[in-house]
């Protein structure tokens, strides 16, 4: 009898512990390499009223650590690529110069060039209790990040640095123990812009675009900076340690903090990360 009322008492506290040490997911401790290829198009009025565009390769090193309540993350993207207008690919640009004698020299320039993106994030989540299931999770945060576009070519289009402070939201389902899909949306709220001005043009090459451009910043919020930042993945974990997958990213910026810089880019990308 006495041993029955002790099970009795005692057995609130044991479903409670089981309920409490309900398990997240695995940890995922790991670190990756994304390798891929996009296509990014923009228009920057500042400069000129073409569309360009480029398919850039793209290559991207991961670092994630995950607590009990915490996931951090840390991300280097480099994009490298061809530039050209989108409707023109093979336009020359063709002026006339005459020095101080009088003498004349046409002279041409191909509208594209080259293009260099590259982008450092770093951001810190909160696992929200109330999705702690074994086959689902979601964790909400903050993310900053410092985005710099740098398109070379005769007329400098589309040179811009952002540092923006952005909530983010990450999703996660695991289908079985191999195989899970993820997700991921990005919305700066405050941004640091940095433009070229819109008289540092080809007209005053006098002014030094390079100088011009660093003293070119200011604090912007949503009003002059939208940009929103997709992600959609599939992961396959073929080992206890190593694991697999593919990654699409959509990205759009709409600044007008000078003339408008309206861009929108497409990255497929294949993942290899180990955890640990």
């Amino acid at each position: 009898m006495k041993r029955i009322t002790l099970i009795l008492l005692l057995a609130p506290f044991s479903l409670a512990a089981q309920e409490d040490s309900r398990p997240w997911m695995a940890r995922e401790n790991r670190i990756g390499l994304s390798i891929g290829i996009g296509t990014h198009r923009f228009l920057d009025q500042n400069t000129s009223p073409l569309i360009y565009q480029s398919k850039p390769k793209n290559v991207r090193l991961f670092y994630q650590l995950e607590s009990k309540d915490l996931v951090v993350t840390f991300d280097v993207d480099v994009k490298m690529g061809g530039l050209q207008p989108k409707n023109n690919p093979n336009r020359m640009l063709v002026f006339e110069e005459e020095d101080y004698k009088g003498k004349k020299e046409t002279k041409k320039f191909p509208a594209g060039g080259s293009f260099l993106g590259a982008k450092v994030s770093l951001g810190a989540f909160y696992k929200i209790r109330s999705t702690q299931e074994s086959t689902f999770k979601v964790a909400a945060g903050l993310s900053v990040t410092n985005e710099l576009l740098y398109p070379q070519g005769w007329t400098s289009s589309g040179m811009m640095n952002a540092l923006s402070f952005a909530p983010k939201a990450l999703v996660q389902h695991r289908i079985n123990n191999s195989n899970k899909v993820t997700a991921s949306m990005r919305l700066p709220v405050v941004a640091r812009v940095t433009r070229l001005p819109y008289h540092n043009s080809v007209s005053h090459p006098e002014s030094g675009q390079v100088s011009g451009f660093f003293k070119n910043s200011q604090w912007t919020s949503l009003g002059h900076f939208l940009a929103p930042d997709l992600s959609i993945g599939y992961e396959y974990l073929f080992s206890s340690r190593w694991g697999t997958g593919l990654t699409y990213d959509l990205n759009w910026h709409n600044v007008t903090t000078e003339n408008q810089f309206k861009a929108l880019s497409h990255y497929v990308r294949a993942n290899i990360y180990h955890q640990f």
